[in-house]
């Protein structure tokens, strides 16, 4: 038969064991299911636009809105099960951020806020479209063909023979050097391109694409 302090000690283990799953079930992520609901709620009109957006679809072409992030939002510890969701969208037409704070408990949009000059990383989309707009520019293609020529002596025949990486371009990342055309990235949405070989050879020109003009806005020489 267990003594008095070796109950109290398994009622504490089983106690520290039960509060250690409720609180890791409480900080997992959002299901599938969830991020689908979070979108739905914060922005109807994206969910429809995301529904009807085909591969089909000339990725040069900016959306209107471009779903950015949803993640799972950090609740107090008083508020077990509580499942809270931040969602950001990017508004091309306005140029700008949007951030919504949805209740996944309750199905309810608590707050939604629009923020200039606030750039999160690109989406995958983004960078098809970055992607796009160089190849379809003549003279960005020229430039490239001729440093695709210099690095492997061959001849650049399609965008399948390079690899391609994008990041979020704003004029504080490079305040020197930049034309007058590029001064608008960091209020606009922007990508600065790294283009390289599949040996992983880089080239020294890095495309700056203005995704919100559609336009390349110029080179930067490393």
């Amino acid at each position: 038969m267990l003594n008095k302090s070796v109950k109290i000690t398994l009622s504490a283990l089983c106690w520290a064991f039960l509060s250690q799953n409720i609180f890791a079930k409480d900080l997992d992520p959002l299901s599938p299911a969830e991020l689908s609901q979070a979108v739905s709620l914060a922005a109807p009109e994206q969910t429809t636009q995301l529904a009807a957006r085909s591969a089909a679809q000339a990725p040069a072409v900016a959306h209107e809105l471009e779903l950015l992030l949803v993640e799972r939002r950090p609740v107090d510890k008083e508020q077990p099960g509580k499942r809270l969701a931040d969602v950001y969208s990017y508004d091309y037409r306005n140029d700008e951020t949007i951030h919504s704070i949805v209740d996944l408990n309750t199905q309810e949009r608590l707050e939604t806020e629009r923020v200039q000059n606030l750039q999160l990383p690109l989406t995958a989309n983004e960078l098809a479209r970055a992607s796009k707009l160089i190849f379809n520019d003549a003279e960005q293609l020229s430039q490239i063909q001729t440093e695709y020529k210099r690095i492997t002596g061959q001849t650049l025949l399609k965008p399948e023979q390079l690899e391609v990486k994008a990041f979020v371009f704003t004029t504080d990342t490079l305040p020197e050097g930049l034309n007058a055309a590029s001064q608008h990235c960091g209020i606009q949405r922007c990508a600065q391109v790294l283009l390289y070989t599949h040996d992983s050879v880089v080239f020294e020109i890095s495309p700056i694409v203005n995704l919100s003009a559609g336009l390349v806005t110029q080179n930067i020489s490393f």
